[in-house]
């Protein structure tokens, strides 16, 4: 059935107010980081000192929508010449945790930081942390608060707490939407602090019509902004700066 030219302006008054809704929530989340950043700057030293490293790499996990966000960011890390890879929580516990190796830093991503799933991952690398088998895995979270059973399990936490998502049912939408706007400020902070330009980026991504820009702009210079927040040398992190 056709819609109307009423049910048309409804429904577009919507999605615009939805989108002010999110963007009013990554407005007053950078607003809040630049009044209070500790947190942050504590997971940034961890993410900084593995992605820097040559042998470490970043796995980010989750389930659900969350695990999906995490598919994203690692594909857009990988892209930028970072060490990253997703890994649903799930099938970490049944077989595939051997993807995680000493010196890693595992991104685990649950909004409300109590997902069964990914506290029990998060329990298990936990345990790696023994004498009897010393491996050294960073772990970070990112939800609503490290207030919660994930976030006793993490050496660092990235908050992301929004005041409601858009719709009565509670699906995610403002909170995965600020989620993946805060990882992909990340990757684009580890751009500028390495001075990643065109050239660096058709390295990795060769193909489409994004590897046919930056070819054509390798030669251009690139301007970066100045970095304060994450400069290096970066904290030199070891297992003795673990929780």
């Amino acid at each position: 059935m056709p819609l109307s030219t009423d049910d048309l302006d409804i429904a577009t008054t919507s999605i615009t107010n939805s989108l002010d809704a999110v963007s009013k929530a990554i407005q007053q989340h950078a607003t809040a980081l630049r009044q209070n950043s500790s947190d942050l700057r504590r997971a940034l030293r961890i993410l900084c000192t593995v992605t820097d490293s040559q042998t470490s790499k970043l796995v980010i996990t989750g389930i659900g929508k969350s695990f999906h966000i995490g598919k994203k960011l690692a594909a857009t890390l990988t892209s930028i010449g970072t060490r990253a890879v997703s890994l649903h929580a799930t099938e970490a516990l049944h077989g595939d945790l051997g993807i995680i190796g000493h010196g890693d830093c595992v991104l685990a991503l649950s909004y409300s930081g109590e997902t069964d799933e990914v506290v029990a991952l998060a329990s298990v690398i936990h345990g790696m942390r023994t004498q009897e088998n010393p491996m050294h895995v960073w772990m970070i979270g990112m939800g609503k608060s490290h207030a919660s059973e994930l976030g006793a399990l993490c050496d660092a936490w990235i908050a992301c707490p929004v005041d409601a998502e858009l719709s009565q049912v509670g699906a995610p939408t403002v909170s995965s939407s600020l989620m993946l706007a805060i990882g992909d400020a990340v990757a684009v902070m580890l751009m500028e602090r390495r001075r990643f330009g065109p050239r660096d980026f058709a390295r990795y991504h060769p193909g489409g019509a994004l590897g046919g820009l930056s070819r054509k702009a390798g030669d251009a210079p690139v301007v970066c902004p100045v970095r304060q927040t994450c400069s290096p040398p970066m904290l030199e992190l070891d297992g003795n700066d673990i929780r």
